[in-house]
């Protein structure tokens, strides 16, 4: 029998058809089945990682429309000031990791191999963008986008506010 692609939805129903037999196979996005892969109750496959195209793409931005950039430079800087510090806390005191398991009403130490396995601090920093070329070909085939957009665009679109150092 052939493979085929089927909407599942969230990672929480998708989960929730793997589980059940609904689906043979589905995504997620830790810690959702992170105790279920530590009891051998389910197996990962495939990461997106394993993608060649993917590995070094860019998948989460934070975004400000245009006038909040021109007029509000300095709460934005204040804003990525506290982002790369807090995500600096997250990766260096437990008890981010603690008030996170809490959170989210999982074990620490399943919040621990969520954020050490699947979410690297690299992954996070806000001053990191790259695979835009490959996107916006991929925006292109998809029709998203008519054409490229030209290197002014860009620049318009991405904007990194840098920290001030203390």
């Amino acid at each position: 029998m052939a493979a085929g692609p089927t909407a599942t939805g969230s990672p929480a129903s998708t989960y929730t058809a793997v589980m059940s037999g609904q689906i043979d196979i589905g995504w997620s996005s830790p810690p959702l089945g992170v105790e279920a892969l530590e009891q051998g109750r389910i197996r990962i496959v495939a990461r997106g990682s394993d993608v060649p195209s993917l590995q070094d793409q860019t998948v989460r931005v934070i975004v400000a429309n245009a006038d909040a950039l021109a007029h509000k430079q300095d709460g934005i800087q204040r804003f990525m000031q506290a982002y790369a510090e807090t995500v600096d806390w997250m990766y260096t005191d437990d008890a981010a990791l603690r008030m996170y398991a809490a959170s989210a009403k999982i074990p620490f130490e399943v919040a621990k191999r969520a954020r050490e396995e699947f979410y690297p601090k690299n992954n996070l920093r806000p001053d990191r963008l790259s695979g835009v070329d490959q996107a916006m070909a991929d925006a292109v085939a998809m029709k998203f986008l008519s054409i490229p957009l030209t290197k002014q665009q860009l620049d318009a679109f991405f904007q990194y506010q840098l920290p001030a150092t203390p």
